[in-house]
């Protein structure tokens, strides 16, 4: 609220506008430190009361009106300005995003996945099915949430998947160590252990999706299951 500074009753009505505006310019530049969301109310408040002084005393009004113009810009400004730091590093960020993951898409515009089968585990043909089944979605739900780009590039190609065979444990480790430094999602299944093998153990490997040029290195060596 505004305080009406009656302290003068003998004064005229050009000091009681002068007072008037002075304690109404405090006013508003406390706002402005206390309570911004009141801000925009006041300065309208302000606004009505400096046309009808202007209307009365139109000589004697240029310095306040000048000061309320200069601070509802100046409140105006650094709302607007005080915004862009976080909206820079907003648009920074999702340029370092997108960076990365144009950095995967691959030259030759071909995708894959590829799926490595533990073979000394001697899983039968269902387990080995249902392995497989659990890294490709495990792989599928990871490019959505990262790499939606590539994802939607593999999708283009028909989505092809190969299986191929790894002799052991450490291999697996091995191969997901390689793909992960170049910057391929991996997956890695670990069984429950209900039927035919041990809880815990590593049974398959998802690499990709990704380029084929990039999964070729790491698993080009490899023979199909």
């Amino acid at each position: 609220m505004f305080h009406l500074p009656f302290g003068n009753p003998r004064g005229s009505s050009r000091d009681f506008s002068s007072a008037f505006s002075v304690r109404a310019l405090w006013d508003l530049r406390r706002l402005n430190c206390a309570d911004s969301s009141k801000w925009p109310k006041r300065c309208l408040v302000l606004s009505k009361f400096l046309v009808m002084e202007y209307l009365a005393h139109p000589g004697t009004l240029s310095l306040a009106a000048g000061v309320a113009c200069g601070m509802c810009l100046g409140w105006g400004l650094r709302g607007h300005l005080g915004m862009l730091p976080q909206n820079s590093t907003r648009e920074k960020s999702k340029d370092t995003e997108m960076g990365t993951e144009a950095s995967i898409l691959g030259e030759s515009g071909e995708y894959k996945m590829i799926l490595v089968v533990r073979t000394d585990l001697k899983m039968g043909k269902g387990k080995v099915a249902a392995q497989c089944s659990h890294a490709a979605v495990s792989a599928y739900k990871q490019i959505q949430r990262r790499n939606p780009q590539v994802l939607k590039e593999w999708e283009y190609c028909g989505q092809p998947k190969v299986v191929v065979k790894a002799p052991d444990e450490d291999t697996l480790i091995e191969l997901l160590t390689h793909a992960k430094t170049l910057g391929l999602t991996v997956s890695l299944i670990q069984d429950a252990g209900r039927t035919q093998i041990e809880p815990g153990s590593r049974t398959v490997l998802g690499i990709g999706p990704g380029p084929v040029e990039l999964i070729d290195e790491v698993t080009g060596h490899l023979k199909l299951y």
